[in-house]
């Protein structure tokens, strides 16, 4: 969100209507009662009592007067304040001396000099690039392959392409920058990443443009699955330039400005089914998000709860799944951590942990290492099934073997904090709790209710809402990738669909294929150059 951006309302997304706007300008009859008397400009209503002179304390200027009450101190509305020019952008309202010699002072100077122009393309350019010293490629770059980006800057137009006017800075990153821009042709605003000048970055943003390009013009050619557009990409000075639709605040900015208390299981469920929507077209296009966290979740606008998943960086195929990290930690699932093969379920693993952290206002597991990460996740959820330790790379990392059971299984425990430290030789600490409770069922059954004193009728429906909320967290959070919910089975869920919960949940096996499209995804997928399929980060 951009600083200075109204406040989200939050409750006005679960109505057809909203709020009407404050005023911007409050009337003075509303600020002072219309029977209060007024005097002349500059003046100051006296009373009716006359007032003794109290000799060396009291003033006999004209103007000022004694007050010895309150009463004496009513101020009077200025019709025209003297010593005020009209403002020309507010009718009725007017500049004050410091405004006309700082914010104002463009016109300022137009009123005592008619010859004088001025024009914000004359500004000296403000730099959003740090560090701004120049470095590399031909003074363009910093230290960091960064290229060093201004204010009314412009992007593209090099091959006779749009050119992008630069407005102000979006964020910041290990891949490059994002800025927000105006496109000089058509007036719009749109979003651009300004990739590192570095071939590893370059060779992964071109996968994202891939990427991004066979999901926006084959499998959402309508844009109607909150599946982030790319308008087009270009290269500027040998950096990479993807141009995005420009969109709002991220679902953790939305939750920060809910002072992290969550919101209800009806919004969180309107976010639920969009993802799965987007996750449903993923699947089809066997295609793994690899990175989905509330921050890169974004709303549409400030005025629906519309959103779009961003950040096809990390995405890859899962016939070529060659990164052993990826996702960001508190949302990584359980494979992953143990070094084993992963498919498209790793999406929903983190699709579990957003939705939990929506309701409770923070994350579900934020581990703050890889040892804590498990750690988190097995005092909740209990050890990860015994064929998923056995085929591990990373599980003698985290779980000491402890033989056979009496029916031949073998045996995992997790190694206790110290051992792990000492043979690590980390700095381990314990888990710090946020919830007194450690269970997924009564973390969630117990959160307090947003509204004090409810109805019981209120309580009886946001209780239902809640049993059918957790059985639907437990499918998606399954610790076994392949009992994991896919998203067409998590879409047919009660809590989903708004059906009545009436017991625990059980999913029908999903038989469903991609759709025919003129390749099918693995062709589309081989048929980019193949350089590309071994350089996306993943």
């Amino acid at each position: 969100m951009s600083p200075g951006s109204a406040p989200l309302d939050l409750t006005r997304w679960s109505s057809s209507q909203a709020p009407p706007s404050p005023p911007r300008h409050i009337p003075s009859q509303q600020l002072y009662p219309a029977s209060q008397p007024t005097t002349p400009a500059g003046k100051y209503e006296t009373g009716s009592r006359n007032l003794p002179n109290r000799g060396r304390g009291a003033s006999s200027r004209t103007g000022f007067r004694d007050v010895n009450g309150r009463g004496d101190l009513k101020p009077i509305i200025n019709d025209h304040p003297s010593g005020r020019r009209a403002d020309p952008n507010s009718l009725g309202r007017y500049l004050s001396p410091l405004k006309c010699l700082t914010i104002a002072l463009p016109q300022t100077y137009a009123l005592c000099n008619h010859a004088f122009r001025y024009e914000s393309s004359d500004n000296p350019r403000r730099v959003l690039t740090k560090p701004s010293k120049p470095v590399h490629n031909n003074g363009v770059d910093n230290e960091d392959w960064d290229y060093i980006l201004y204010v009314n800057d412009v992007l593209g137009g090099e091959h006779g392409g749009d050119r992008y006017l630069i407005l102000d800075v979006l964020g910041q990153g290990t891949f490059g920058q994002v800025v927000k821009c105006q496109n000089m042709r058509t007036h719009d605003i749109c979003a651009v990443k300004v990739v590192k000048n570095k071939p590893a970055y370059h060779n992964q943003s071109k996968m994202e443009v891939a990427i991004l390009d066979l999901l926006n013009q084959q499998y959402d050619p309508n844009d109607s699955h909150h599946i982030l557009r790319m308008l087009e990409s270009f290269t500027h000075k040998s950096h990479l330039c993807l141009v995005f639709e420009c969109l709002s605040s991220n679902l953790y900015e939305l939750i920060k400005q809910n002072q992290f208390k969550g919101l209800s299981t009806q919004l969180v469920k309107v976010f639920t089914q969009q993802l799965l929507d987007c996750l449903t077209v993923l699947k089809e296009a066997r295609l793994i998000h690899c990175d989905l966290k509330p921050e890169n979740i974004l709303l549409k606008s400030l005025q629906s709860p519309q959103i779009k998943v961003i950040d096809f960086g990390s995405a890859c195929h899962e016939m070529q799944t060659v990164y052993t990290y990826v996702q960001s930690r508190f949302y990584r699932c359980p494979e992953v951590l143990l070094g084993l093969h992963y498919n498209t379920a790793i999406d929903m693993w983190s699709l579990g942990c957003i939705v939990v952290e929506l309701f409770l206002g923070l994350p579900l597991f934020p581990g703050t290492s890889e040892y804590n990460q498990i750690s988190r996740i097995v005092d909740m959820l209990g050890n990860p099934p015994t064929h998923i330790l056995e085929n591990g790379k990373q599980t003698h990392e985290f779980f000491n073997y402890n033989g056979l059971d009496a029916h031949g299984r073998k045996q995992y425990r997790l190694k206790p904090m110290e051992q792990y430290a000492s043979e690590h030789r980390t700095n381990e600490q314990p888990s710090k709790q946020y919830f007194k409770q450690t269970k997924l069922k009564d973390i969630i059954m117990e959160y307090p209710f947003s509204k004090k004193n409810p109805k019981q009728s209120d309580i009886d429906k946001e209780m239902a809402n809640r049993r059918a909320f957790v059985d639907f967290v437990e499918g998606l959070i399954n610790m076994d990738p392949l009992q994991r919910w896919t998203p067409a089975q998590a879409a047919k869920h009660p809590y989903i669909t708004g059906e009545k919960f009436t017991g625990h949940f059980e999913v029908s096996i999903d038989t469903s294929l991609p759709s025919p499209h003129p390749l099918c995804p693995s062709e589309q997928y081989f048929s980019l150059p193949i350089c590309l399929l071994f350089l996306g980060h993943c």
